[in-house]
């Protein structure tokens, strides 16, 4: 077939080309349940890794594409998914200091095969390669036509006949033309790839240009960008309403890029107000039948929005008895809980709160951070705990009702950065609630602290919000300072303890 053709241009994607890439899509892999991407994974990927996503235009439409990652493949093992390799398809698994392209997809229209575009675009990826000094190309390759030979040869010996020529592979012979060798054969690969079966061969293309980088203390910054949420309470109807709230918040945090949004403890108390003819204690166990929901809409908005969200504190009930909790919900669909250990002693009397028996950190695509609510904060012993287990940033969610009441937290949060050479950020509730009993006024100024030293602000503040007004704080913080901090350090807090005088234990274990 002839082409009438005036101009073929290899450009870098833009969020403008979503449409176009669908387009392509659909035809080729309409077998399958999610068949395009969506719009925030092609920005993900654009915004994470632009140089590695580019398309092929044909006189200005776009008639292929191909999508690659950054990963650091000791990470993972040659017999990964798709779905572990793109992080749940959100990309979270690109770093730039990784070692290995990893190739997303690649697809060329029906419409112009036989002009050696795929080749064009796998010659791209192959210079980028060497551009950025990485070990090689790695991707699983589908195998669209082992189903017209599954009932006869399994997928080691279809590969062995297409290499001998003995059965025609467009897929496999082109990628095999093209310098890539059949690494191993995966199985589960992509799920509801049913033409392959779910299996793929795992294709790798070595740079021989690759050197090992030296060993460098400068190397590349790891900056995390923080959200932080300081929400007014104000009379909902119902959660949907509070949900909206919520939602309209992560997306202003998510278009500033932020890696992380914090809310702060009791955000929802608002919902209270409906019971406010019961007890406190009655009211706030009624409060704790929407914990649920919020854990699920939260998650699905950290998938959403491409966000870690730290969603505060609410009431939970376990086995009829009330704990003050949280979760982390990371853009890749996971959840975990976090818990106020401390709980003060009019949460105690008033609502019958109990304390949690458990901390720990969390491992995060930003590194590893903490949780501690509110009053935590004033417990100098569960931040070195935090910090021994490797702990870099210290979130704080907090409610308070005065001015003495917010600086305790304030006061102590910021020693906590010093002590512990690590980052902390505290988010409150501001505004009136006089329809909710123990709930009745609120003093928050949302903040970042650091630790004390040249690196860093000389108040050890990173920024601060205005006091007692609805907004969002959004500001940058670099890991590599702490790293920096813990060696050259004016003062080095966390190396100069005098263990052999004293120690700090949990339960049987010795930190």
């Amino acid at each position: 077939m002839k082409h009438q053709i005036d101009k073929i241009e290899l450009c870098f994607l833009t969020k403008k080309d979503h449409s176009a890439v669908c387009a392509l899509m659909k035809d080729e892999y309409k077998h399958l349940q999610n068949s395009t991407w969506e719009s925030w994974q092609l920005k993900a990927l654009i915004t994470k890794f632009p140089k590695g996503q580019v398309g092929i235009k044909i006189d200005g439409k776009l008639a292929g594409f191909a999508l690659s990652i950054i990963v650091d493949y000791t990470l993972f093992d040659d017999m990964h998914t798709y779905k572990d390799i793109t992080g749940n398809y959100t990309f979270n698994t690109h770093n730039a200091l990784g070692d290995t392209l990893y190739g997303v997809d690649v697809f060329v229209s029906k419409k112009y095969r036989g002009l050696r575009l795929g080749r064009r675009l796998y010659d791209y990826r192959k210079e980028l390669c060497e551009e950025l000094n990485l070990k090689g190309i790695i991707f699983g390759g589908r195998l669209p036509n082992y189903q017209d030979y599954a009932k006869d040869i399994s997928p080691k010996e279809y590969i062995q006949k297409v290499k001998a020529k003995e059965i025609h592979d467009p897929v496999l012979n082109f990628q095999l033309s093209n310098d890539f060798y059949v690494r191993r054969i995966i199985q589960h690969y992509l799920e509801g790839d049913t033409q392959s079966h779910e299996y793929a061969a795992l294709l790798t293309w070595n740079n021989i240009y690759y050197s090992k980088p030296k060993k460098n203390p400068n190397t590349q910054k790891t900056v995390i960008r923080l959200g932080l949420i300081q929400w007014q309470v104000r009379p909902y109807n119902n959660i949907e309403e509070v949900l909206e709230q919520a939602e309209f918040f992560i997306d202003a945090v998510s278009n500033y890029r932020s890696d992380f949004a914090l809310f702060p403890e009791f955000f929802n108390a608002p919902l209270m107000a409906k019971y406010n003819h019961l007890s406190e204690a009655e009211a706030i166990r009624a409060l704790a039948g929407y914990t649920e929901q919020f854990k699920q809409e939260f998650s699905k908005l950290a998938v959403s929005y491409n966000i870690n969200i730290i969603t505060g504190s609410m009431p939970e009930l376990i086995d009829e008895q009330l704990y003050n909790v949280g979760f982390l919900c990371k853009r890749d669909g996971s959840v975990e809980k976090y818990a106020k250990i401390h709980v003060t002693p009019d949460e105690q009397k008033i609502w019958g709160l109990k304390g949690s028996n458990e901390i720990k950190t969390f491992n995060t695509d930003c590194g590893k951070i903490g949780v501690l609510i509110c009053y935590d904060s004033e417990f100098p012993e569960l931040g070195r705990i935090l910090s021994a287990q490797g702990m870099q940033i210290l979130f704080v969610p907090f409610l308070t009702d005065t001015q003495n009441g917010y600086s305790r937290v304030r006061i102590c949060s910021q020693a906590r950065a010093i002590e512990n050479e690590c980052y902390v950020a505290i988010a409150g509730c501001v505004g009136n609630l006089p329809k909710v009993h123990n709930m009745d006024i609120q003093y928050a100024q949302s903040a970042v602290f650091t630790p004390c030293d040249f690196a860093f602000s000389t108040n050890g503040v990173k920024a601060e919000s205005t006091p007692n007004t609805e907004m969002i704080l959004v500001a940058d913080v670099d890991l590599d300072l702490l790293k920096e901090l813990h060696s050259f350090g004016s003062v080095n807090n966390l190396k100069d303890r005098r263990t052999d005088m004293y120690e700090i234990k949990v339960k049987n274990k010795h930190l």
